[in-house]
């Protein structure tokens, strides 16, 4: 499995926004798509104003596949609009499980 882990940090104060709109709006449309949602995250401490999503993928192919089926939806693409504006910066990153990970 591979997992890609993207994180998202926010303009200050607009994290709550995004996360009304992604709940209303893009969650059902990127969980159809991308299938395989392992966790949703807000940072508490730390750097603040970052959301971190986990997602399952059977291989790169698999994603790639996958999320070019996502921004071929105009669903999306208008969901995306909405909320570019609050992101200050995205990092994606692929994390594969060591042999003992509870994910595998």
């Amino acid at each position: 499995m591979l997992i890609e882990q993207r994180t998202y940090k926010f303009k200050p104060g607009t994290t709550g926004e995004f996360l009304r709109l992604y709940e209303a709006e893009g969650l059902a449309l990127q969980r159809e798509a991308l299938g395989n949602l392992l966790g949703y995250f807000v940072t508490d401490v730390g750097e603040l104003n970052r959301i971190v999503q986990l997602w399952g993928f059977e291989s790169f192919e698999d994603r790639l596949a996958r999320r070019e089926q996502l921004w071929r939806n105009a669903e999306w693409r208008a969901f995306a609009s909405k909320t570019v504006a609050l992101i200050v910066s995205q990092r994606s990153e692929f994390l594969t499980p060591a042999a003992f990970s509870p994910i595998k």
